[in-house]
């Protein structure tokens, strides 16, 4: 009588192995995308909330702008913008921020403000009721990775003092300037301040009137090639 097999050989076994891996394999991409894009979700989420406080905080203080860091440390949009958040500090945090840990430690911000609105630069529009196009004006940006951006002046010592709450502005009033624009200096004085491809080659800016926009990282590079302002208020 012919005994019946119970037990697998070991080349069903490897068999076996080898189509779990190749399983795996196809399927660990589609898991990464998803995760990235879930992440990406939560970062424009936050701008839209930062987005919301920021417009509470000028209907409470007749249209001005909240101020930077160099008005004050207490003036800083990170504190008075704080109490229209419910103090929610992660609420200003990008989960795709390579500092996300010592910027929640520092209390510090993944995004940045447009100094054209919090600053008393050349041509700023310090009220939100002199915009004439609020869905056209940058009020935040995506701040820059430095250690994308500035790879030889990184250094990994020094992450605590790069996730500082006084790294909460974008120099947009500089960018175009009459110096940077004859020496081809634009892109890189653009980058120092903002990441426009943290997200699939792309990242979110808010804009006054609350709605929070995708932009590519190539229609900024294109903006920068055309001398074109896109940070100046409209």
């Amino acid at each position: 009588m012919k005994r019946q097999r119970t037990a697998m050989t070991l080349v069903e076994l490897l068999v076996v192995v080898a189509i779990i891996g190749l399983l795996v394999a196809l399927l660990l991409p589609a898991v990464q995308a998803a995760r990235a894009t879930a992440r990406a979700a939560t970062c424009k989420n936050n701008l839209r909330q930062i987005g919301l406080a920021v417009l509470q905080f000028c209907d409470n203080h007749r249209g001005q702008f909240p101020e930077w860091y160099h008005a004050g440390e207490e003036k800083s949009w990170i504190y008075t913008v704080a109490e229209h958040l419910e103090k929610v500090d992660e609420i200003r945090l990008c989960p795709d921020d390579f500092l996300l840990f010592e910027r929640r430690y520092m209390k510090g911000t993944s995004y940045v403000i447009n100094d054209y609105l919090a600053a008393d630069v050349e041509d700023a529009v310090r009220n939100h009721n002199k915009l004439r196009a609020t869905s056209r004006t940058i009020v935040a940006f995506e701040g820059a990775d430095k250690r994308e951006q500035d790879p030889l002046n990184y250094r990994d010592d020094r992450r605590m003092e790069y996730a500082h709450p006084r790294y909460e502005h974008a120099h947009c009033s500089q960018w175009f300037s009459e110096l940077f624009v004859e020496n081809g200096l634009v892109e890189q004085q653009v980058k120092k301040d903002i990441q426009p491809g943290r997200h699939f080659h792309a990242a979110h800016y808010l804009y006054a009137d609350g709605h929070v926009e995708v932009i590519s990282a190539a229609q900024i590079d294109e903006w920068i090639a055309a001398n074109f302002n896109f940070a100046k208020p409209e």
